[in-house]
């Protein structure tokens, strides 16, 4: 039996810490998002940070010091969190209801991936059930990025449009994940290739 690679065996042993600690964080989401929605947790003191669904300008200059020389500086477009700061309970049983589905979602993910990795660190290359786990985590990963840019859309128009501020300009371009989506379409075009490969390896043992 030909020995598995030892860059096989890490990403396994990673894969494997990464689905472990997956679980426990995804039961964690759960479980808090269910306490808020039902209204079991006390919410007064939480500060809740939510990723911002659009860009933003900065109209403020600054000053950067490089190598002895002070340069004005502006920042022309950024990304990041809003904090919101005693936030009511609407607010927040928004914001969070969206775990109940985005942390069951990824945790979906990594077990898909990692059942992958477990089956090549096996040995058990083109088989049938990788293709039909590549065919799974890569339709995943698009539903997952489908989920990310209708929520963003949602959190962007109920709740984004009403923020103002002094010396910060709502873009309205949205985020459209796109990191995301070329990872599911690879990850389909993969399970394609080891289909191929599956009825390769089929073609080759009814040869012999």
């Amino acid at each position: 039996m030909q020995k598995t690679p030892l860059s096989i065996r890490v990403i396994y042993i990673i894969t494997s810490i990464v689905y472990y600690l997956s679980a426990v964080v995804c039961l964690f989401a759960v479980i808090f998002s269910l306490t808020v929605v039902t209204g079991l947790f006390d919410l007064k003191e939480i500060q809740f940070s939510v990723e911002m669904p659009v860009e933003v300008n900065f109209n403020e200059v600054g000053n950067a010091y490089i190598n002895g020389q002070e340069l004005e500086i502006e920042i022309v477009e950024a990304r990041g969190k809003v904090n919101f700061i005693d936030a009511p309970l609407f607010i927040i049983k928004r914001l969070v209801s969206p775990l109940l589905v985005l942390a069951p979602f990824l945790f979906w993910l990594v077990f898909l991936f990692h059942r992958f990795i477990r089956n090549v660190s096996e040995g058990r290359i083109f088989e049938k059930i990788n293709f039909e786990l590549l065919r799974k985590l890569g339709w995943s990963l698009f539903g997952f990025w489908f989920f990310l840019v209708v929520y963003m859309q949602i959190f962007k128009y109920t709740i984004v449009q009403s923020f103002t501020f002094e010396l910060v300009e709502i873009v309205d371009t949205s985020r459209w994940f796109t990191g995301v989506l070329i990872g599911a379409l690879f990850t389909l075009v993969l399970s394609h290739i080891f289909l191929k490969g599956m009825q390769l390896e089929e073609e080759n043992e009814l040869t012999i």
